[in-house]
């Protein structure tokens, strides 16, 4: 969690020099935030919305091996993906989540069953996980996955991957780097370097978004981790070229009782024979993803009633009997990838390798995977030192992320204990310790019993809850509270548009908001919200419905 004026701390030293300013909160940035201010560095992070706006929000929320991969003979981003879910699993358990996942090949396809069970047998092999593949029968794919097809069934294996919540990650990550003594500013965006003596980068100047100020912040040296942005940044900051080709994924979510699987799935594509998977989360079941190269919107990308069609035409093949069908889909979004620029003809055939690179005072970083972000972030800020002042070099400490634990570690029945100790309904437990992790126990010990009562019946969300994200979660607009915090607007996006009337009176008395200020916000979630459901789909020609 991040201090009450946490934003004030930040604007307050922007007249100090920093060793570094960050442009980009996703999970890069971030990432490199958290390594940066570990090794005692003065740094700064900006970003343009809110922190895990972008990509880092939209992703299909696994930290997994990739097994895919393989496929490619990617051995390297395998190997380490792999090992980077290991970790995570081993010091964030709260955040990160073991499942099953079921792989069933059928007679026929693409890729034979022997092939992925090579492939599983050499994923195995990848890893410290000491839970090895099997092989499972017809009984126990309905028992994981009822209604899965088992027609034309080949063999049926089940291994164990990891799943996250991705922007609940990338906040951790940068609460992290903020309780080393980093500083945040959100909604606020670089617009030009300032040089010195031969050319040399001597700072950056910096606009406030909330209130269109500019302030000139001093510093030898610049990151560009903006992702799919990171050829916009580059270009607005005066240099040439194109170093990423983005590429989009969409996903469909569904009620859990509508796709009831308690393993993760995969199913290959009729149209491409592309793996698509179908994941299972306390909140819905998620399925995906496209990979398209993406020409549209980065700052607001939209699924097209293509690849709609497309996933649908997955699930007809896995469940023939009972197809789940367009009325079904509960929220439907899209997210971009930084895929670095090359000759592949698809975005599956490109490398998920980053890349590194120095330009004049600006350091930029692409490529790679959420599940990386950690030996992303150190080999960036490893190579951030060696264009730093001998000083700052000198006083640097050794990277120590690959044994810190992040922002808000909990035990794994931390549900269970909240609700004993606090006499709460478990659905608010279970939400408030995925939520909040352990910031949740501050949350009900500083609450009354009417605030640790649900805002309604049919919600997860109690005042109490509301009151941390507000205070110590970094939220500015309604939309990062109900998009980014409690997530109701990605996994339930009607019951967020209903819900944020409700919240106006409570909202409102913990920010200090007017009237007039709520209802900007509100017509901004309804806005964004709208991204998140069928009604914002593309329709194929690039202009997106009204």
């Amino acid at each position: 969690m991040f201090h009450r004026q946490w934003r004030e701390m930040a604007l307050a030293d922007l007249d100090r020099p920093f060793d570094v300013v960050i442009i980009g909160g996703g999970i890069t940035g971030c990432g490199i935030f958290f390594d940066a201010a570990q090794r005692g560095l003065r740094v700064l992070l900006l970003e343009k919305n809110d922190l895990a706006s972008g990509t880092s929000s939209r992703s299909s929320k696994l930290l997994h091996g990739g097994l895919r991969y393989l496929k490619n003979l990617q051995f390297g981003v395998t190997r380490k993906s792999c090992m980077e879910r290991d970790r995570q699993l081993a010091l964030n358990p709260n955040l990160v989540t073991p499942i099953p996942w079921l792989y069933p090949t059928y007679h026929g396809q693409k890729t034979p069953g022997w092939k992925i069970g090579l492939g599983l047998w050499i994923y195995d092999r990848l890893t410290s996980n000491t839970v090895a593949h099997r092989t499972v029968d017809a009984e126990e794919i309905h028992r994981l996955a009822p209604g899965l097809t088992v027609d034309g069934l080949d063999r049926a294996m089940v291994y164990q991957d990891t799943r996250v919540d991705d922007a609940r990650l990338t906040r951790a990550v940068a609460a992290t780097g903020f309780a080393y003594g980093g500083r945040i500013l959100t909604y606020a965006q670089a617009e030009d370097l300032r040089r010195g003596a031969g050319g040399k980068l001597a700072g950056v100047v910096i606009r406030d978004l909330l209130n269109d100020t500019t302030h000139e912040v001093k510093c030898p040296l610049v990151i560009n981790a903006t992702g799919a942005w990171v050829d916009g940044v580059r270009h607005r900051l005066g240099l040439d070229g194109q170093k990423v080709r983005p590429s989009r994924g969409s996903h469909l979510i569904f009620e859990r009782d509508r796709l009831p699987i308690e393993s993760a799935v995969t199913i290959e594509s009729p149209d491409d024979r592309r793996p698509v998977f179908l994941i299972p989360h306390p909140e819905g079941t998620l399925v995906g993803t496209t990979d398209l190269f993406h020409h549209g919107s980065l700052d607001d990308p939209r699924p097209t009633r293509e690849e709609i069609d497309y996933l649908l035409r997955v699930l007809a093949a896995g469940y023939p009997g009972s197809p789940p069908g367009l009325d079904d889909i509960r929220g439907a979004f899209a997210g971009v990838r930084p895929i670095l620029n090359s000759d592949a003809e698809t975005p599956s055939a490109a490398s998920r390798e980053e890349a590194v690179w120095f330009e004049n005072g600006l350091l930029s970083v692409a490529g790679g995977k959420l599940t990386t972000w950690r030996p992303t972030a150190e080999e960036t800020v490893d190579e951030a030192l060696r264009h730093l002042p001998d000083d700052i070099q000198r006083r640097a400490a050794p990277c120590a992320t690959a044994g810190t634990a992040l922002i808000g570690l909990a035990p794994a029945d931390l549900d269970l204990r909240l609700a004993k100790a606090f006499d709460l309904r478990p659905d608010l437990a279970s939400a408030m310790a995925r939520r909040l992790g352990s910031a949740a126990w501050v949350a009900c010990e500083s609450a009354d019993a009417d605030e640790l009562k649900p805002l309604r019946d049919d919600v997860d969300l109690c005042l109490a809850e509301l009151r941390s994200h507000v205070h110590g979660g970094g939220v500015i607009h309604l939309s990062d509270l109900l998009l980014r915090r409690v997530r109701l607007g990605m996994w339930r996006p009607d019951q967020a548009r209903t819900l944020a009337p409700v919240l106006e009176k409570p909202v409102r008395e913990l920010t200090g908001w007017s009237a007039d200020r709520w209802d900007r916000e509100a017509q901004g979630f309804e806005t964004e919200l709208e991204g998140w459901t069928l009604d914002g789909v593309d329709n194929g020609t690039g202009a997106q419905k009204s």
